[in-house]
């Protein structure tokens, strides 16, 4: 026998006698069983009125712990002819099979090797107090060691026992105590009761009061929560002639009253509904029903529904649920949701007549009313589309300046403003030179360094000509939009560029001028209905074109007629 194993096992016995309870008793049993001797699946059941019981499974690393024991019946996981044999000999019994007990739904596998059942009494002197079934692909951790396996359930048998018997007066102890807890709530049920036929004379009255359905309505639901216990409650009307069900007021997922004169759907044909349409004076409860908010479902609970009704006409129905309490629905709450469901009808029917007559005012005032909420809803949209202009200003990643997206939906603003007063506009567009050589030489981390000087640099000497917009174009590419700027503004700004840059000193060996240098090309155009923002990038393209083509480290200026250098 390995020494480790024996000193767990003896160990055991200890570490069983110091636990507190019963369910922690058999998780440590099972446990070391199952990591000690290999034992895949463990099953333990104890003798109560001379019939074996389920206490407690070891299925893989699952452990359970059956408080109520259970019946064979209720548990295939244990061979009733291998507990058979143990029970009438005392002794322990050893089968094979070709697959694990049919509980554990795996697979059988006729290529795979055997299992191993096994079967071992907890026993006194006396009698049987329990049994340990087992399953094994390994059964000789088990065989080695099974004379000290039995000595060690001959030792523990008397504490199981004892702590079986022990649950078994806390249990009887308990069912005393549920019986006189079950008085308490029957009293409690009584008085709850008359506290509710109070509470719902008090709702009546305050419904009779409303001024009008939407009123009635709203106070039917804050009444319904508050005084009569009801957890989520709403209020839908129907009219089988258009096949339409409208809702009115109801409560969210949380539990608030909201608005849901919006909701309309034909008629369901559900057979919560059908039934409820079918017993007058009925309320139809389903148990364990999808809760749902509008269309979408939120939870599980029970659902009740009365339908409410002006002589032999459905005018709606009442639809309760305890989505929020998940609280079981009594016989008390369901008789005062059916006097509730009946008063709340009779007062729809007293209220719609009343209605009737000032139709017509309330129908200008909804006028009234759509006009303005059309109005915030434009403003709305308006404050919408601002706010995601402001997004779109975002910068380029790389070199923090603005990016292509900014520049675009600037260039398009002031193209727009200038076509208006007649002020021209400006565009240098600026290339690192020899940038893919510089790169090549110096690795991509470099030529990201030097983008980002030459980016913080030229729009620092951009900052103080008003309204001005430097960005990244793409790639080594870059932008500067100059609203207001003339010809001559704009060439000034590039010179300043180019000396900028050149002040920079940025190594650059692979060239001949030995250091990093930029070209720029210049358009400038007053808008007119005949121009375009395209132009004006078309016309700074091609002198950049030009400044690259006559070598780099120069600016061109674009007209229609020449090409100014410099």
């Amino acid at each position: 026998m390995d020494v480790n194993l024996k000193l767990e096992l003896s160990g055991l016995v200890d570490l069983l006698a110091r636990q507190s309870n019963l369910e922690r008793w058999c998780y440590q049993l099972l446990s070391v069983f199952s990591k000690e001797l290999k034992l895949s699946y463990i099953t333990l059941l104890v003798e109560k009125n001379h019939e074996p019981r389920v206490i407690a499974s070891w299925l893989e690393d699952v452990f359970s712990y059956f408080s109520t024991a259970l019946d064979l019946d209720d548990y295939n996981g244990v061979p009733v002819g291998m507990l058979q044999q143990a029970r009438q000999a005392g002794q322990f019994v050893q089968t094979y099979a070709d697959k694990p007990s049919q509980l554990f739904g795996v697979k059988a596998d006729l290529r795979d090797k055997d299992w191993c059942r096994l079967l071992l009494p907890i026993k006194t002197h006396t009698e049987n107090v329990g049994f340990l079934y087992a399953e094994t692909k390994q059964p000789d951790y088990f065989e080695a060691n099974l004379a000290h396996i039995e000595r060690l359930l001959y030792q523990i048998a008397p504490d199981i026992s004892a702590r079986v018997l022990k649950q078994e007066v806390i249990d009887n102890y308990l069912s005393r105590r549920s019986v006189e807890a079950e008085l308490e709530i029957r009293n409690y049920s009584i008085n709850e009761y008359l506290a509710l036929l109070r509470n719902l004379h008090e709702v009546t009255l305050s419904l009779s009061k409303a001024k009008n359905l939407d009123q009635l309505y709203r106070r039917a639901v804050e009444l319904g929560r508050s005084h009569l216990g009801i957890d989520r409650m709403a209020i839908f009307l129907t009219d089988f002639e258009k096949n339409k069900m409208q809702g009115t007021y109801g409560t969210d997922p949380e539990g608030n009253l909201v608005p849901r004169g919006d909701f309309t759907s034909a008629i369901p044909d559900h057979p919560l509904v059908n039934e409820a349409l079918s017993h007058r004076d009925h309320v139809v409860v389903r148990e364990n029903a999808p809760l749902y908010f509008g269309l979408k479902q939120v939870g599980t609970g029970w659902n009740a529904m009365i339908a409410m009704w002006n002589g032999e006409e459905c005018i709606g129905w009442l639809a309760a649920d305890n989505l929020i309490n998940q609280q079981m629905l009594t016989e008390h709450q369901r008789q005062i949701l059916k006097l509730f469901g009946a008063a709340l009808g009779q007062q729809i029917v007293i209220r719609r007549k009343h209605d009737e007559l000032a139709m017509l005012n309330i129908e200008l005032e909804e006028r009234v009313m759509r006009r303005t909420r059309e109005l915030e809803a434009t403003n709305r949209a308006l404050a919408e589309a601002n706010q995601q202009l402001e997004q779109l200003s975002m910068q380029d990643d790389l070199t923090c300046v603005a990016n292509r997206r900014f520049f675009d939906l600037s260039l398009n603003r002031y193209w727009q403003s200038a076509a208006k007063t007649g002020e021209p506009l400006s565009l240098i567009m600026i290339d690192v030179d020899y940038f893919k050589t510089f790169n090549d030489t110096y690795g991509h981390q470099e030529g990201d360094n030097c983008l980002r000087k030459i980016a913080t640099s030229l729009d620092k000497l951009v900052k103080p000509y008003k309204k001005s917009i430097f960005s990244r174009y793409g790639g080594e590419e870059f932008a500067c939009l100059l609203p207001g700027a003339d010809a001559q503004m704009a060439l000034n700004v590039a010179e300043k560029m180019l000396v900028c840059i050149n002040r920079l000193d940025i190594t650059n060996e692979a060239v001949g001028e030995g250091r990093v240098t930029i070209s720029s090309g210049l358009h400038t155009i007053t808008p007119i209905s005949e121009t375009t923002p395209e132009d004006l990038i078309e016309g700074a393209d091609r002198a950049l074109y030009q400044a690259k083509e006559w070598g780099r480290n120069q600016h061109h200026q674009w007209s229609e007629f020449t090409c100014e250098v410099s």
